[in-house]
């Protein structure tokens, strides 16, 4: 039976599974270590992991932030084994059940990885916000990623995203190094 729990801190995390999940889907440049997530989830009230359980194994997870506006989806992965069958959207339905609007960062559809990311989160009713947005780097030798920012369950205002920009400045990107 498929079950998602919110873990609260950095002792869960450690007790989960979910940091390999992590750690084989998203490459470095794109992740947080394991130290600054340590930090964030111990010091910051709004950072939080949902755990995606199946039969007591990790097949999924979301680092996300929440934040006046809504919830900032940070990270959303399903294990390599089980993607593709209907997991990703069981873990936005749970973060949707919140009742708080969703902001998230996808790639430029330069791949078909990301463009079959974009599909996914589309299928799932998020819109593609035109404003510019760059990712900002979680390593000081990494660069920006340029950025896509969708919202569900309708379009952010121009308000709400510099909202969010100023967020991701100020609060979020503080656990990058």
């Amino acid at each position: 039976m498929m079950e998602c729990r919110r873990l609260k801190n950095a002792e869960e995390l450690a007790a989960a599974g979910v940091w390999q999940v992590y750690t084989e889907a998203f490459p470095r440049e794109e992740r947080r270590s394991w130290e600054q997530h340590c930090l964030a989830m111990d010091r910051e009230e709004c950072f939080c992991c949902l755990e995606m359980r199946d039969k007591g194994e990790t097949v999924g997870l979301v680092f996300c932030w929440e934040m006046e506006q809504g919830v900032f989806v940070e990270h959303l992965a399903v294990c390599a084994e089980r993607r593709g069958l209907g997991l990703g959207h069981l873990m936005l339905e749970c973060l949707q059940k919140w009742g708080k609007p969703l902001v998230l960062e996808a790639e430029l559809p330069a791949t078909e990885t990301a463009r079959r990311r974009l599909r996914f989160y589309r299928s799932a009713g998020f819109v593609i916000l035109p404003d510019a947005h760059v990712q900002l780097p979680f390593h000081r030798d990494t660069p920006e990623v340029p950025m896509h920012l969708l919202s569900w369950p309708c379009a952010f205002t121009r308000e709400a995203v510099e909202a969010l920009e100023q967020f991701l400045r100020e609060r979020v990107m503080i656990f990058a190094g």
